[in-house]
């Protein structure tokens, strides 16, 4: 359960959630324009590519479906911290290493 109270995989979902926050706003914006959703797609990359090879090469993204939106800022969010958190565990084995090394 540490795993999951990662300060820094928290951080790292925070500011995964702001800018998938800054993409979405910058599409409300842009909506009716051509590529107005690039830059969501850009953000939601994890989420689409993992999409894409689940249904087998086809996947229809697109910022007009919030369900979708939501559901892949939750999935990238998700991995973010997930990502986060290994790389605090990877840090707190390799402190308690190099303590040990040098006590011993």
């Amino acid at each position: 359960m540490r795993f999951l109270r990662s300060i820094t995989g928290a951080i790292f979902a925070a500011l995964y959630a702001a800018a998938f926050i800054a993409a979405y706003v910058d599409y409300l914006n842009k909506s009716g324009q051509w590529l107005a959703d690039i830059l969501l797609v850009l953000v939601a990359l994890p989420f689409v590519l993992t999409m894409r090879f689940l249904s087998g090469g086809s996947f229809n993204f697109g910022g007009s479906d919030t369900a979708m939106v939501i559901a892949a800022a939750l999935f990238c969010c998700a991995l973010a911290w997930l990502c986060g958190a290994a790389l605090e565990a990877v840090v707190r084995y390799l402190i308690r290493a190099a303590r040990g090394q040098a006590r011993g």
